[in-house]
C-alpha cells in the first residue's frame, strides 16, 4: 500500500521532470504577446520557461520579441510578427554523427547564434529554411529577415546578415557564402547574391531581452570536442550554456572573429531605400544541380 501511494505522489512529478530533461528549447526572456502552438493543435499563451519542442510553432505578436535557449548552446531571437517552426531537433553529446537542427520561418526573422550543432561530427545537421531559401552553417551569428510585401521598398525574398563566421544560402538557383560583414539576398527566381551594403534587416530588442554577442563571444572561443562521455540529452556544457542564457549573463570576452560594425550591430528595423535588391553585387550563387547546402 505504502509504495502504491509513493508511486502515484511522484507520478506526477516524474512526468514533469521528464519534460524538462527533453525539452528541446526554453524561452528565456520575452517582451509583448507571444504563443506557443503545439504540434498536436493546441495553442497557449507563452512564458518565461515555456518549453518548445519539435513540432512547435513559436508565434511573436505586434511588437513582441522572443530569446529562445537550445540545449546544444545556441540562442534565438525573433522579431515581431514572426512565425518559427521546429521541424526537428537532436542534441546527444554522445553522439555527433546524429546532431540535427532543422527550423523554418514562415514569416518575420530572427537573430541567432549558433550552438555545438553543425560544428561538430555532422556538417549539414543545422539547417534553416525560408520559402526562397535553405542556409547551412558551420558556426555563426547572423540575421534573417523574410520578406513578403511587408518590408517597404525591399523586394520579397528573404535577407541574410551575417555578424561572425559564415553561411552557406542555397536555392534552387544556385548556392552562396556569406561571410562576417556582408549582407546577402535570396528571391524566389533568381541565385542568391551579395547586396553592395546593409538592407536594414536588422532590429533593436528592448532591454528586456539581453543582447546576444556578448554571451557568445565567450562561448565561441571555446573548442567543440567531437564527442562526449555523456549519454543523455542534454550534454553538461550546453546545459551549462542553457542555464547562463536563461539567466541573461553575459561574459566579456573578446573574440577576434570579424564582426560588422557597431552601426549595422544594432540593427533597425527601417529598410534602406539604397541597400535594394535590384541591384546586386557581381558576386552570385554558383549555379547547378549538384549545389547543396554544407
Amino acid at each position: 500500500m505504502y509504495r502504491l501511494l509513493t508511486t502515484l505522489l511522484l507520478a506526477p512529478l516524474l512526468v514533469v521532470l521528464s519534460g524538462i530533461a527533453h525539452a528541446e528549447g526554453v524561452l528565456t526572456h520575452m517582451s509583448g504577446p507571444v504563443s506557443v502552438q503545439r504540434s498536436g493543435g493546441t495553442a497557449l499563451a507563452a512564458q518565461t520557461g515555456t518549453q518548445v519542442n519539435v513540432g512547435d510553432t513559436l508565434v511573436t505578436g505586434k511588437g513582441a520579441y522572443v530569446r529562445m535557449a537550445m540545449t546544444d548552446g545556441s540562442e534565438i531571437v525573433l522579431r515581431p510578427d514572426s512565425q518559427f517552426v521546429m521541424e526537428g531537433y537532436r542534441f546527444v553529446e554522445s553522439e555527433p554523427v546524429q546532431d540535427s537542427f532543422v527550423f523554418r520561418v514562415i514569416k518575420g526573422g530572427l537573430r541567432t547564434i549558433t550552438g555545438f550543432i553543425g560544428k561538430r561530427g555532422n556538417k549539414d545537421a543545422y539547417k534553416a529554411v525560408t520559402a526562397t531559401s535553405t542556409i547551412g552553417i558551420r558556426g555563426t551569428q547572423y540575421d534573417l529577415r523574410v520578406c513578403d510585401a511587408n518590408c517597404g521598398a525591399l523586394a520579397d525574398g528573404t535577407y541574410l546578415a551575417v555578424r561572425f563566421g559564415a553561411i552557406e544560402t542555397a536555392n534552387a538557383l544556385g548556392m552562396l557564402t556569406v561571410s562576417a560583414g556582408q549582407f546577402a539576398f535570396v528571391p524566389s527566381l533568381r541565385a542568391p547574391s551579395i547586396l553592395p551594403r546593409d538592407p536594414g534587416i536588422g532590429f533593436t530588442p528592448p532591454p528586456s531581452i539581453p543582447k546576444l554577442d556578448e554571451k557568445k563571444k565567450a562561448q565561441a572561443v571555446a573548442p567543440v570536442s567531437a564527442g562526449g562521455t555523456t549519454s543523455g540529452a542534454t550534454s553538461t556544457g550546453a546545459a551549462t550554456q542553457s542555464t547562463k542564457a536563461a539567466s541573461g549573463s553575459a561574459a566579456g570576452v573578446t573574440n577576434s572573429t570579424a564582426v560588422i560594425s557597431a552601426e549595422n550591430s544594432g540593427g533597425t528595423d527601417a529598410p534602406a531605400a539604397s541597400a535594394s535588391p535590384s541591384e546586386p553585387s557581381a558576386t552570385q550563387g554558383t549555379s547547378g544541380p549538384d549545389c547543396v547546402v554544407q
